[in-house]
């Protein structure tokens, strides 16, 4: 028995590892690919991502797991958009139209979000348990869907749930 409980954390791991090593080879082929077609903004928008990448592997002193990637993409796609807000405020249409494009790249590499009907009854599930707090209950739904659920909207939605409370 003992031996059978060591053995799943090392396929567990082994498992992980694939995973993030399939992101950032990806990352590291389309990087190849738009180097060799000469797109230069999708270029150094995924040059951007690696080295944010390797930078967080430096500072960790491991390879960065498929989670720590999503949370860079979407924090270099923030970044993006608020980035546009100043592009469009200063009237300059070369910096939107930028902006834009390396979002457009940004998103290429985020997962599919959780959907708002799926969001809405998973709110009211833990609602109806008993979860009334919104720190419990965010907490619950990242536990649930992970590098799926946007925060800003979950968040949002919990608000207005537990408000009609």
């Amino acid at each position: 028995m003992y031996s059978s409980n060591r053995a799943a954390p090392a396929v567990h791991g082994t498992l992980a590892a694939g995973e993030k090593r399939i992101v950032k080879q990806k990352l590291q082929d389309d990087l190849k690919a738009a180097m060799k077609s000469g797109d230069t903004r999708r270029t150094m928008t995924i040059r951007g991502l690696l080295s944010e990448i390797t930078r967080l592997e430096k500072d960790v002193r491991r390879e960065a797991n498929e989670g720590e990637i999503v949370q860079i993409v979407k924090r270099e796609r923030a970044r993006r958009d608020e980035a546009l807000g100043f592009a469009r405020q200063g009237g300059r249409a070369d910096l939107v139209a930028q902006n834009e494009e390396e979002a457009r790249v940004l998103d290429s590499y985020l997962p599919a979000a959780v959907g708002e009907s799926e969001l809405r009854a998973a709110i009211a599930e833990h609602i109806a348990a008993g979860v009334t707090q919104i720190g419990p209950l965010m907490k619950a739904l990242k536990d649930r869907f992970g590098t799926q659920l946007d925060g800003r909207v979950a968040s949002q939605m919990v608000k207005e749930a537990l408000s009609r409370k």
